[in-house]
């Protein structure tokens, strides 16, 4: 749940803990995930199995410093990542996998973000089990017979691609589990792979079937027999005759990666953008405003007796008004215009107009948010709308267009106040300047 303040996940007010589904999709994945400070290096959050390498439950280790858990190796690779990760290189993946806390036989391979919060900086961190695909690359640079009994046991994706003819020579049996297909359905002439490759894959193809290089380490998208796409996490080594790899599916960790870089750009409670995506993209708005003369219109809105709908019907009930209002918000506004939540029950709209469109947006905003609010008890409550508007013909900072619709919304709300013992509606100040 959200307070009155704004505070949730991730905004340095205290431990962060994912939300109930969240944590439990952590939990399930067999994927490392912890995320620490980096003033003190003490763990904030671990899901399960980080915390079953040291048979620990994870309450029991949040709060504790890093080094009295990790093992040299890992030591070293998370110093070398905090050398390099700011707020300029805020995702890197450390491409040198390091022994397993407590298994020396066991490889782990960590992609970490970087996290600048108000309480502090903090790294999330992900590291997946790689050893099997470490001992396969071992083996590639053994034997033939090693390659391929290794090949036709390993869970990964083996491949091998010949340039001269065109072909896909070889392709471990672990293709129809990952993808559903049969070898045989894909290996031999390449325009059979082609088919099961999206356009970026396809690409891929024709720069290594031209000789040029491929990166070190990148996703492949496989099409599978049941039509859905799984990404694979490809590594390269140059043949005499063409190209060798694994690959591996990493289309769940993918899926985690991206869901854990919204909730450091969304409002968790209502999925609006946060005040760091908001800032992104009202700096590009202004932006393109200046280049084509068109107006940029902000709006912000605050709630009137939103605290009375927290302290009469709890704090459940707040919350489900907050997220209707979200709703409401982006339904009646242009998808290109942003919608952002700033905490509690203040909200901003960003849109690009003409000279004349500031009132029409003002009036806009304020007719989709007057009706009352149904809550989950049956009960309606009206939570009538001030709002302020600023237009970037007269702000061209977005610092100074947030302040002028602040002060335009609290004089709104002043007004609103002073008229509701007459029975006044929903206040709506006009366009500051």
């Amino acid at each position: 749940m959200t307070d009155e303040a704004g505070h949730g996940p991730g905004d340095g007010a205290g431990p962060w803990l994912p939300d109930g589904e969240l944590a439990r999709t952590l939990d399930l994945l067999s994927e490392l995930v912890v995320r620490y400070r980096v003033d003190d290096l003490k763990l904030v959050y671990c899901n399960r199995a980080w915390a079953g390498q040291f048979r620990e439950d994870p309450a029991s280790l949040l709060g504790r410093p890093l080094d009295q858990l990790l093992n040299d190796a890992e030591m070293a690779g998370l110093r070398a990542q905090l050398s390099r990760l700011g707020p300029d290189a805020p995702f890197l993946h450390d491409e040198r996998p390091r022994p397993a806390s407590r298994d020396r036989e066991r490889w782990v391979e960590w992609t970490d973000r970087y996290l600048a919060l108000p309480g502090g900086p903090e790294v999330l961190a992900v590291g997946r089990d790689v050893t099997e695909r470490h001992n396969a690359q071992l083996a590639l640079a053994a034997s033939e017979n090693l390659f391929r009994t290794l090949a036709e046991s390993a869970t990964d994706l083996v491949w091998r691609l010949g340039t001269d003819p065109p072909a896909l020579t070889y392709l471990s049996p672990s293709i129809e589990r990952i993808a559903g297909w049969p070898a045989d359905r894909i290996t031999g002439d390449v325009e059979r792979l082609r088919g099961y490759l999206d356009d970026d894959g396809r690409q891929v193809l024709e720069r290594a079937l031209a000789g040029d290089q491929p990166p070190d380490r990148f996703d492949l998208r496989l099409q599978r027999a049941d039509g859905a796409w799984v990404t694979l996490e490809m590594q390269v080594a140059r043949l005499p005759d063409g190209w060798q790899g694994i690959g591996r599916d990493v289309t769940k960790i993918r899926e985690l990666q991206t869901e854990l870089e919204d909730l450091a750009l969304r409002d968790p409670l209502t999925g609006l953008a946060n005040r760091r995506l908001l800032a992104v993209l009202l700096e590009a708005g202004l932006a393109r405003a200046a280049r084509t003369g068109a107006h940029l219109v902000v709006s912000l809105v605050d709630l009137d007796d939103f605290k009375a709908v927290n302290d009469e019907h709890g704090h459940a009930a707040g919350d489900a008004v907050l997220q209707e209002a979200a709703r409401r918000l982006t339904e009646g506004v242009r998808g290109a215009d942003v919608v952002a939540r700033l905490g509690g029950d203040e909200f901003v709209t960003v849109h690009e107009t003409d000279a004349t469109g500031g009132r029409a947006v003002l009036r806009r905003l304020a007719q989709v948010l007057s009706p009352p609010y149904r809550l989950p008890s049956g009960a309606e409550v009206v939570c009538a709308p001030s709002i302020g508007t600023a237009d970037s013909a007269h702000h061209s900072e977005a610092a100074d267009l947030l302040a002028a619709a602040d002060s335009a919304m609290y004089a709104a709300k002043r007004r609103h106040r002073a008229s509701a013992s007459n029975g006044g509606g929903p206040a709506a100040g006009p366009p500051s300047h």
